[in-house]
């Protein structure tokens, strides 16, 4: 009898073996495959992310790329800018030096014609005035060459200008114009500068028979610093060790602490200020020439300035002279 339960108690424990066995190994093989389907999701949710990553990287591959293509071709355009008005200038230079060779020479003609007449020598007479009038004309010549070489300089000056700064810098002048003072704009490609690049977000103007400009674009194109204490209303310039300060509202200005009394006091137009052109001429030693026939006006840098004949240069700049 005990022999028997000693054996059924080992067929028990062999089955219980097999059984638990048996299970183990079917939750041995469930958790496996679970764990390939986690694999499989995490390997595609880093193939995912990877693949996100790479788009990312692209699109801000080629953020950089257009903002470089576009710098670039502000750079080419900015290039051609300035070489087109470079040239321009070169031109202008050769046709005005050609035209002051040409009046030096009629005026030495027109002397010896003068002593020819006096003399008596009539046939010496008669042929330098021929010389003279083939020497006016090719004057007249030079100076439609000059004046074609000026609309042409105004118009690249103009096309430095966007679209919407040409709209702007209209609707300002209306603003100043239907004002309600003495105000005629002069266009701002009317000025135009020399070696130095200028851009205008209010055009300069005529008041009360003055051209007044804007302080800040004229002064900083040509080197100087330019600060405003608006707690004062004042304007200081600094250029090379002189220093310029105007106040709004007043006709006393200060170079280098000496008082001088300018035409018309400075003032603010469209929250610029804007000073009488001449002040600007005499103080930033600049050479400047009045057009009458295109209503340029145009300005440069020069080394050494007679501020008695630069004003002689300057036809008052008024409204009489632009009429």
């Amino acid at each position: 009898m005990m022999e028997k339960v000693q054996k059924m108690f080992v067929f028990l424990m062999i089955f219980v073996f097999l059984f638990t066995s048996t299970v183990a190994t079917t939750v041995m093989a469930k958790d496996s495959k679970k764990d390939s389907k986690v694999e499989e999701v995490v390997e595609s949710q880093d193939s995912q992310d990877v693949g996100n990553e790479d788009e990312d990287e692209n699109e801000g591959e080629d953020e950089n790329e257009d903002e470089d293509e576009n710098e670039d071709e502000d750079e080419n355009e900015d290039e051609l800018w300035e070489e087109a008005k470079n040239k321009l200038e070169a031109e202008k230079d050769a046709i005005e030096e050609k035209k002051d060779e040409l009046e030096a020479q009629k005026d030495i003609i027109e002397k010896q014609y003068e002593e020819a007449e006096e003399n008596g020598n009539l046939e010496l007479a008669e042929q330098l005035l021929q010389q003279i009038q083939q020497i006016k004309t090719e004057i007249n010549s030079l100076k439609q060459q000059m004046k074609q070489t000026k609309e042409q300089m105004k118009e690249v000056i103009k096309n430095k200008y966007t679209s919407e700064e040409l709209k702007q810098l209209e609707l300002t002048a209306e603003e100043l114009q239907t004002s309600g003072q003495d105000i005629r704009v002069i266009p701002v490609e009317n000025i135009i500068t020399k070696g130095v690049n200028i851009k205008f977000d209010t055009p300069p103007v005529i008041k009360a028979g003055r051209t007044l400009v804007p302080v800040r674009a004229i002064s900083e194109a040509f080197g100087a610093d330019v600060k405003w204490n608006a707690e004062e209303q004042k304007v200081t310039i600094t250029k090379e060790g002189k220093e310029i300060v105007l106040q709004i509202g007043s006709k006393l200005a200060y170079v280098n602490k000496v008082e001088i009394e300018i035409d018309v006091p400075s003032e603010t137009l469209n929250n610029r200020t804007v000073v009488p052109l001449r002040f600007i001429v005499e103080s930033l030693g600049l050479k400047i020439n009045w057009d009458e026939e295109t209503g340029t006006i145009e300005i440069e840098e020069e080394q050494t300035v007679d501020a008695e004949n630069v004003i002689e240069d300057i036809p008052e700049l008024n409204v009489e002279k632009n009429q």
